[in-house]
């Protein structure tokens, strides 16, 4: 058996065979082959197509006309207008009609926002009823805050075609500038009925002028559709309404109550957010039916700003930007009152050139919260307050992105059945007003917390007040062993030697130092009470400052001692040993706080009207802080760590000098050291002090 095969004829098809008989199986085509043929096929059918849709363009230049048939409940317009701008705003309704004829209205597939403009739009709407439909339609246009909507509609519509005569329609003047008392139907957005005539296709032309972004849309309702629509329409709007303004009110009242500026700023932005909407929406009008249109553009712009300013001094107490971005709250506060400064021009031209800056600055900030949020909820995993901040966020960010696009022709002015921002507003407030809950919750356990802590520290404070009470008390029996052991060695006479006689004086004198505070410490009740028992007895002030600081000759700590006083006969009447001890504790703290080579300086005389004793050291001084907390009992400044201390000197210097009528300052900068000055006046604490003495 012999095979040939005929690969290459002149018609590109293959011949088979089969033994000794020759056959054709018919022509096979290749795959590649196959393709080219195809590709060749769909360029022959788009060309047809486009010279089809060329040839019936030129002979039905524009848009079809919008069939309303039997069944049709309601119709957009998208696709059936054509539109033209008139950015130098000097083009009259004649001046329409015969730009139409000449072809220069541009059909449009879809309706675009145009954003903040001040050219004039003009849009022509063509619609036909056909057969066995209804004569009467209502047309819908909104937004319901665009400032004018002109619509003129032939008077004789039972002629078909288009009249080139303006003469030839009636005006009917809709949008916000006309009060809604005056409009032809009584509904939130603009509406006006027609009446059709079977099977001949009409025109209408709208003329469109607004100082407020234009972003118009329109669609043509069977009237039972349209009362079914309008029910819907108004319970969405309502319950939108309802629970902004609910949680305007619950979260103010709660605000008030607890004194957070976080739910007052909160509540004050869903209350300009339902405003905002109350009048751009066309509820307002309804509400206020004779008001002027510059009022309500007034009322959409002013709330748009205020509630821009409130969501800024919102997301300052949300973020705590106080502490954690001084600098950035400084400047959502000058935004703020910027933002609050721009109102007067919301009922002016200039508000074409302010409200787009507004609208940037809020996505910019909303861009920040977002990162701020983001951030916080990196730092505090556990934590779902922040969880809910960051959903907030991102929904705001996305609806104003939705809307701007919209608003600004990059998606079709009515590619969603609502407002994408109004729904997004909604939902934002909502996730925050969840996590401002989650906050209170948080904030409530924290105080809580804070209570029980303060609770048990005040138990700790008073249980170890009753033992260093006890411990003073358990003193005075090897105090008084000691002294009386002193006191015999002296009387013996044997020690004679000077300088031991000299330490054996300062062991008395030490140990009778002691006594005194043990009993100062026995009298914690009274020097809490502010009612501690004073002896005053009169003395100079040279001989109480030696006594104070006798115990200190003879000791390394008396080479670094510069006492000055500048009037040593000066006469106080004070209780010399209580006094003594407040003014030896200001010294021991100077000399255990700073450097052993640096000096202190304490200084003593009149400071007119009384006596003032300063103490000066050259130590690692305190922050502001801790200088306002100085006198606060077992509190210790953070350059006292690593020095013994109990935090009770300091508190009893103060309280024995307030014993005194008189008054404790403190002057200090971190590494700059301290000053201390006690001031005892003549009159008020000694005169008291006099007089309490003869009554006894």
């Amino acid at each position: 058996m012999t095979k040939d095969v005929n690969n290459g004829g002149d018609d590109g098809m293959p011949a088979r065979q089969s033994g000794s008989a020759r056959y054709d199986a018919g022509p096979v085509v290749s795959p590649s082959v196959r393709f080219r043929w195809t590709v060749v096929f769909l360029v022959l059918f788009w060309v047809i197509l486009l010279r089809s849709a060329g040839a019936a363009g030129a002979a039905e230049p524009g848009a079809p006309p919008l069939l309303l048939g039997p069944s049709t409940a309601s119709a957009t317009l998208a696709g059936h207008f054509a539109r033209l701008i008139d950015p130098d705003r000097k083009l009259d309704f004649a001046d329409i009609l015969n730009a139409d004829a000449e072809g220069r209205m541009e059909p449009r597939e879809d309706f675009r926002g145009a954003g903040q403009t001040r050219d004039i739009h003009w849009y022509r709407f063509d619609l036909m009823r056909e057969a066995g439909a209804p004569a009467d339609w209502f047309l819908e246009m909104g937004e319901a805050y665009i400032d004018h909507l002109d619509l003129f509609i032939p008077k004789a519509t039972a002629v078909a075609g288009r009249p080139r005569e303006p003469g030839a329609y009636r005006l009917v003047r809709l949008g916000d500038f006309v009060p809604f008392s005056q409009r032809p139907m009584k509904t939130r957005l603009h509406a006006v009925a027609l009446t059709l005539p079977e099977g001949k296709p009409v025109s209408l032309y709208l003329r469109v002028d607004s100082v407020s972004a234009i972003r118009l849309s329109a669609r043509v309702w069977a009237p039972s559709a349209y009362a079914g629509h309008q029910t819907t329409d108004l319970l969405f709007q309502g319950l939108f309404l309802g629970v902004l303004g609910i949680l305007a009110l619950g979260y103010a009242a709660l605000g008030l109550l607890l004194r957070d500026g976080a739910l007052l700023a909160y509540s004050g932005y869903a209350a300009t957010v339902s405003c905002y909407y109350l009048f751009a929406n066309g509820i307002g009008a309804a509400l206020l039916p004779d008001m002027p249109g510059w009022f309500m553009n007034m009322m959409v712009g002013s709330s748009g700003f205020l509630g821009f300013a409130a969501g800024l001094i919102m997301w300052v107490y949300i973020l705590d930007l106080r502490n954690r971005a001084p600098r950035l709250r400084r400047c959502c506060q000058g935004l703020a009152l910027l933002t609050l400064l721009m109102l007067p021009t919301t009922v002016s031209p200039l508000y074409a050139l302010t409200n787009p800056v507004v609208t940037l600055s809020a996505l910019v900030v909303v861009v920040i919260a977002l990162v701020l949020t983001a951030r916080m909820v990196w730092l505090n995993p556990d934590d779902l307050t922040p969880r809910f901040y960051l959903g907030s966020t991102l929904i705001s960010l996305g609806g104003l992105l939705l809307a701007q696009m919209s608003l600004r022709g990059m998606l079709p002015a009515d590619f969603a059945i609502a407002d994408p921002y109004q729904i997004c507003s909604m939902l934002a407030v909502l996730v925050l007003g969840t996590g401002l809950t989650l906050r209170i919750g948080r904030m409530q356990s924290e105080r809580l917390r804070a209570r029980e802590e303060s609770a048990f520290a005040t138990k700790r404070a008073e249980e170890q007040r009753r033992f260093v009470a006890m411990l003073s008390h358990e003193f005075r029996t090897p105090l008084a062993s000691i002294d009386s052991a002193a006191q015999m060695i002296e009387l013996s006479g044997a020690v004679e030697v000077p300088s031991a006689l000299t330490r054996l004086e300062r062991i008395r004198t030490t140990t009778r130092k002691m006594a005194e505070l043990v009993d100062l410490f026995l009298s914690a009740d009274a020097l809490d009470q502010g009612a501690l028992a004073l002896k005053p007895e009169p003395v100079a002030l040279g001989q109480l400052m030696e006594e104070v600081l006798g115990g200190l000759t003879g000791t390394e700590a008396e080479e670094r001692l510069d006492l000055s006083v500048e009037t040593p006969d000066r006469p106080l009447l004070v209780d010399a040993p209580f006094l003594g001890v407040a003014i030896g504790n200001l010294v021991q703290n100077a000399l255990r706080y700073s450097a052993a080579d640096t000096p202190v300086r304490v200084t003593a005389g009149d400071g007119g009207g009384g006596i003032f004793i300063r103490v000066a050291d050259r130590g690692r001084g305190m922050s502001p802080d801790e200088v306002e907390r100085i006198g606060s009992i077992y509190f210790r400044a953070s350059s006292s760590r690593g020095t013994k201390g109990s935090g009770l000197g300091l508190y009893m210097a103060q309280k024995i000098v307030a014993a005194h009528g008189g008054s404790l300052a403190v002057e200090s900068a971190r590494d700059q050291g301290s000053v201390f000055t006690i001031r005892i006046p003549d009159g008020g604490g000694q005169l008291q002090i006099a007089e309490s003495l003869a009554a006894q």
